[in-house]
């Protein structure tokens, strides 16, 4: 009876954590930027892109997720660095997904003042955004996150 039971239950989709998640929300979901200034070192003359981010969401079905985030800037030819790397179960509820993360790690570096760098393991808050699917005008897809401080759309990779 214990065999059926396991069979059922993976049967249905349920992945280790309890929750799978939609179809159309599974797969990798990518934001950011690069900034086409540069700055140029007057001594060595190598030349630096002053700013950029990364964002990457990935959701699997079996109600995990990842998130990455990197920003860099440079100014004066001092660059600070954040990095997040969160991860955790994902619930989904309609048009609302809950993020309930297991590990929030920060890293922030400035280079010109090395003392001031750390490293963190964050508070574990979840995050509820209302989630929707959209395409542009080449039919890539996106997926458009929400909450009270704003949306981010991420492009499907």
């Amino acid at each position: 009876m214990k065999i059926l039971v396991l069979t059922i239950f993976l049967a249905a989709g349920v992945g280790a954590y309890g929750q799978s998640v939609p179809e159309s929300l599974t797969g990798e979901w990518k934001t950011g930027n690069v900034s086409m200034l540069q700055e140029k070192n007057t001594t060595t003359g190598q030349t630096t892109a002053s700013n950029g981010s990364t964002f990457t969401y990935k959701f699997f079905a079996d109600g995990r997720f990842e998130f990455i985030g990197y920003m860099k800037s440079t100014m004066y030819g001092c660059t600070t660095d954040l990095f997040n790397d969160k991860r955790g179960k994902v619930t989904v509820d309609g048009d609302q997904i809950t993020l309930v993360p297991s590990k929030n790690f920060w890293r922030n570096t400035y280079s010109c003042s090395p003392r001031s760098n750390k490293e963190k393991n964050h508070v574990l808050e979840n995050e509820t955004f209302t989630w929707r699917l959209t395409e542009d005008e080449y039919g890539k897809q996106f997926i458009c996150l929400a909450n009270e401080k704003g949306e981010t759309c991420y492009r499907k990779d």
